[in-house]
């Protein structure tokens, strides 16, 4: 069965049939973001890799969804936790030069993680299968349809997920209460898009978008964003070449420093990050507490003597 790399706020649907990627979604809804707290905490704003207790359920969850699926009739294969995309360290502007000047915007880096989900043996497996045993293998990993578990986004929105199937199965055995563990998890997870949506549009981060810009102009770079300036350097259609993308990535540091950008954008962060955990206290004790509850569960699995 298929796998895809960790990607923050994804969801389990029947898109595997498509994409080959359904069933390793489940990692993105059972990676947490560090160790319970007494205190609530918001999620990272720069993050900062796995943690111990992130490969700890990861591979806990591999093993039991391996085992699942081997009693349906079908292989797959375990695999290590993805590490959290380098470029995702820089939500808001790219201002490390020593990381620039080695990979621009991290266009090689793409190349590379695209690459190696193509050669993803559970995706070429389930690719091998008839149409009938992929039908199959779709209900076996995430239940036979998308019901049975439903969670309401901060910010508007529902999303649905079956409670059945071997997905489903690995989180009951981790997380004990997998509709609170989908619900806590969930809501948490969009915290992250609310908070950087916060971000770039407070009126502090604007008034030194202004001066970024600015800067970057009188580098011989017209864009209104970083995030415009990134998605330039990583066009699939019109690539710039490594010379031209470090070169504008070095560019986009210098400026993020000298407008001040990046260092209101990391204060801003923290300070929406807190405002949100203060808003959404109950959804963050709620992850915490299952995900605290789930380790020594995933111990178990791990040391071969799983228990309910």
């Amino acid at each position: 069965m298929p796998r895809t790399p960790h990607a923050r706020g994804s969801l389990l649907t029947t898109a595997l049939a498509v994409t080959g990627v359904t069933l390793a979604l489940a990692a993105t809804l059972l990676t947490g973001l560090g160790q319970p707290a007494a205190d609530v905490r918001p999620p990272p704003s720069r993050p900062g890799g796995a943690t111990a207790d992130d490969r700890l359920l990861h591979d806990a969850r591999q093993l039991l969804l391996r085992d699942c699926m081997h009693r349906h009739g079908f292989t797959y294969r375990v695999f290590p936790l993805d590490e959290e995309p380098e470029t995702s360290s820089f939500p808001y502007v790219l201002d490390d030069a020593v990381w620039a000047g080695r990979h621009g915007y991290g266009s090689e880096l793409r190349r590379r993680r695209e690459a190696a989900a193509r050669s993803d043996p559970n995706r070429a497996y389930f690719a091998a299968l008839p149409a009938d045993r992929k039908a199959e293998a779709l209900v076996a990993a995430n239940g036979p349809s998308p019901e049975g578990l439903t969670v309401r986004l901060p910010g508007g929105g529902i999303l649905r997920r079956s409670d059945r199937g071997c997905v489903a199965e690995s989180e009951r055995r981790l997380y004990g209460d997998v509709g609170a563990w989908f619900r806590a998890s969930t809501r948490v997870d969009a915290l992250e898009r609310i908070r950087r949506g916060r971000v770039t549009t407070d009126p502090g981060y604007l008034e030194r978008l202004d001066a970024w810009r600015t800067c970057m102009r009188r580098a011989g770079h017209a864009y209104a964003t970083p995030a415009a300036a990134r998605a330039a350097a990583l066009s699939p259609v019109r690539p710039l070449g490594k010379e031209r993308e470090v070169g504008l990535a070095l560019a986009e540091v210098r400026c993020a420093e000298e407008s001040a950008l990046s260092g209101t954008a990391r204060k801003l962060d923290a300070h929406h990050g807190r405002v949100l955990a203060r808003e959404y206290r109950a959804d963050v004790q709620a992850r915490d507490l299952l995900r605290s509850a789930a380790l020594p569960r995933a111990r178990r699995v791990l040391e071969g003597t799983p228990r309910p």
